[in-house]
């Protein structure tokens, strides 16, 4: 495109970021713009593109593709019967703008930064960060925004989730640049932190001096001015033993336990070359100045911060790598395949299938700025996007000029996600339960961090002599156990073992009983009203003197007390109608009403539950990544996950019971009904005259009960045309 054509549409739309508008001339330039491009290319390479695919293929590939799974039956049916000729273009604005659009993207930048709900950086940090992520998708936060602050970030994670980017690598600044110009620039440095790369230009010191700019950024405990000088109190001490101390200071350990890995800072201290750098460009140890690898030069004053230079130059539209590299993640994640590939291993010789294309792209990332909707808008809304899926493999040492989306296998998130609408009958609802307890211990937890700071430090070092006292007469009792223990385990008496390694394990939670009564004692001193009114509010109506632990304990949340609307009751009560419930019948009533509170707990989206799923979940033995390493997930078929399909609970959940999917099975007449409702809740669409044949004469013998059609649905889930987008 010709310069002076681009000009209306960039002055447009630029600075635009927001909600989108379902007819946008703008965006609509720049989507035609990428069809001609393709156009070009298939011209040039004499390939001709697929041909446009029909509503029921295009319905379930824009609900895979946009929201992470299957559109339910009414969503098919809404649409197919829907006659507003720019539908295609409605459907996408509504799917952009919905809450799957969040569950889904949050999965996909979720194994991008690694981000884990549980484990590593400390739950609360984890959860904070999160948290962050969905929020920032929830508001469509322009990517370079969000980048800046993830690079940028330090405090705590109370005041922002953004810090669990430098808390994921906490104690490894070099991996985390690595990681971090592998995202974001999509350029592969981990080679040089030990030698000068061998296949690409960038040296060892190159390396280092790109470090030193965040090598600086730490993950650390909860600390406060006020501990800090019980601190020094302590030390100064004369008359405590050093026992003494060391119990006062696993006092104060414990008193901060849920708060550790919850805070990131910024030391001063300079990066040197390691000990065995082995260049004639600089010599072991030297101090390193930090310098950016390519791009504009970044310049360090004196009162600079060097992490917020960092975070400008990443993320600057002169940046040659950071628009180019998001520009193709978001179009493999439409397309199935990037343009130029691996979308993370960029070098100066590397080549998109299509340049033109490509630098259109970068051109429209930047026009909208980095707004990831709008830029996504511009590519569902392409003809490519409509045109049927390629199904000869792609040879991924052979360039694809994409004459349609590539034919892939779900994600194990989607083949979950899926499922998941096939049994809730409000497959995109929150995880209430977990994130009510979320919410409550991130408050308790703030709450703790705040009464901490405002108690003054010589109330602080009372009450860590308490503990102290106290914890010398329990250590005595445990130590007592535990030869009982010995005693025990030789006469091999497994009553009294198990008896004695009960009250054992009780040892966290007295010692935590102690730590709370004995800095409640010393808080309620506090001249600070505002120490007061927290150890009220922690109280929770229960024993002051457990306000502190119930601070430091996890929320337990009971999913049976989810809230629900009139509305949502009377759904529930003509559900159980269907399903043959009476009205009188309270009790069963009452199951009912519970199993669809419970159900957000048990089948709700992947991006609601932990993350990454426990090892063995389905997700997990579908290939879910671990987030140990970015973008670890797996797409591989195998064994287990035949296994996981014929031998779990699985079908039994779909097919039978109360489910959305057996429900409006039951609400069908007729076998020809019950198929054509199967057909259009697992494929979107009715069976072919064939199929439909095929399955009369297997329910003809098989008979028409729930057992054939249990053996039709394991049949359906477990082929391409469900597992792969078409």
């Amino acid at each position: 495109m010709k310069a002076n054509l681009l000009l209306p549409f960039f002055a447009a739309i630029i600075g635009m970021t927001g909600s989108l508008h379902a007819k946008n001339p703008d965006l609509a330039a720049a989507t035609k713009k990428v069809d001609e491009l393709l156009a070009v290319g298939w011209t040039k390479h004499k390939i001709a593109p697929n041909p446009i695919v029909g509503d029921e293929v295009f319905v379930r590939r824009a609900y895979l593709t946009v929201v992470g799974r299957i559109p339910t039956l009414e969503e098919t049916q809404a649409f197919l019967t829907w006659q507003s000729p720019d539908k295609r273009s409605k459907l996408v604005d509504k799917l952009l703008s919905s809450d799957g659009y969040v569950h889904h993207f949050v999965n996909y930048w979720a194994d991008v930064l690694r981000a884990q709900s549980q484990g590593v950086g400390g739950s609360t940090t984890a959860q904070s960060y999160m948290n962050y992520l969905r929020q920032a998708l929830r508001e469509n936060k322009p990517f370079d925004q969000l980048t800046r602050e993830l690079i940028s970030a330090e405090g705590s994670c109370f005041d922002t989730g953004a810090i669990g980017y430098y808390m994921r690598d906490r104690g490894m600044p070099l991996d985390n640049l690595s990681n971090t110009t592998r995202i974001f620039l999509g350029t592969r440095m981990e080679c040089a932190q030990c030698h000068d790369h061998p296949f690409d230009k960038w040296r060892q010191k190159d390396f280092y001096q790109m470090a030193a700019f965040t090598h600086n950024m730490s993950g650390g405990s909860f600390q406060s001015a006020s501990i800090t000088e019980a601190q020094k109190m302590m030390a100064k001490d004369k008359s405590l033993d050093a026992d003494t101390r060391d119990l006062m200071r696993r006092a104060i350990t414990e008193a901060t336990r849920s708060l550790r890995d919850t805070i990131v800072t910024q030391n001063k201290a300079s990066l040197r070359l390691p000990h065995d750098y082995k260049y004639s460009d600089a010599k072991p140890k030297d101090v390193v100045q930090a310098s950016v690898m390519f791009g504009k030069p970044v310049t360090l004053q004196k009162e600079a911060n060097p992490i917020q230079e960092f975070a400008k130059w990443l993320t600057s539209p002169e940046n040659p790598r950071f628009t180019n590299v998001v520009a193709n993640r978001l179009w493999k994640r439409v397309f199935g395949l990037g343009l130029i590939e691996p979308v993370d291993e960029l070098m100066d010789s590397s080549v998109a299938s299509n340049p033109e294309l490509m630098k259109f792209l970068e051109q429209t990332m930047r026009a909208v700025n980095y707004d990831m909707k709008a830029y996504l808008k511009v590519l569902l809304n392409t003809q490519a996007f409509s045109r049927a899926s390629t199904r000869e493999e792609v040879n991924a040492a052979e360039p694809y000029y994409f004459q349609g989306p590539v034919f892939r296998r779900m994600s194990s998130e989607q083949i979950w996600d899926s499922l998941v609408t096939l049994v809730s009958p409000d497959p995109d609802q929150p995880n209430w339960s977990s994130r009510e307890r979320e919410q409550r211990d991130l408050e308790k937890r703030n709450q703790l961090s705040e009464l901490l700071k405002k108690t003054e430090a010589p109330l602080i070092l009372e009450a860590a002599k308490q503990v102290a006292v106290l914890m010398r007469e329990q250590n005595k009792e445990f130590d007592k156990l535990r030869a009982e223990l010995d005693v025990a385990r030789a006469k091999d008496d497994k009553e009294r073992v198990k008896d004695i390694q009960r009250r054992l394990n009780q040892s966290q939670t007295i010692l935590r009983q102690t730590v709370s009564k004995c800095f409640y004692e010393a808080a309620k001193k506090s001249g600070n009203k505002e120490v007061q009114k927290a150890l009220a509010d922690a109280a929770e109506g229960s024993d002051m003197e457990m306000a502190m632990m119930n601070m430091m304990s996890d929320s337990r949340v009971d999913a049976r007390d989810m809230p629900l609307s009139d509305a949502e009751m009377k759904q529930i009560q003509a559900d159980a109608a269907l399903v043959g419930i009476k009205p009188k019948d309270e009790k069963s009533l009452k199951s009912y009403t519970n199993y669809r509170k419970t159900l957000h707990q048990t089948w709700c989206r992947a991006a609601e539950l932990p993350s990454p799923a426990p090892r063995g979940h389905f997700l997990r033995e579908f290939g879910q990544s671990d987030r140990d390493i970015i973008e670890n997930a797996n797409d591989e078929a195998s064994v287990p996950q035949a296994l996981a399909m014929m031998n779990s609970a699985l079908v039994a959940q779909l097919s039978s019971g109360w489910s959305e999917l057996a429900m409006n099975l039951r609400k069908c007449q007729e076998p020809e009904d019950k198929i054509n409702t199967l057909y259009l809740s697992l494929f979107s669409r009715k069976p072919t005259v064939k199929e439909q044949a095929a399955l009369f004469e297997l329910l003809e013998t098989a008979g028409t009960g729930n057992t054939a059609f249990e053996d039709l649905i394991l049949g359906a889930i477990s082929t391409q045309r469900f597992l792969f987008i078409e």
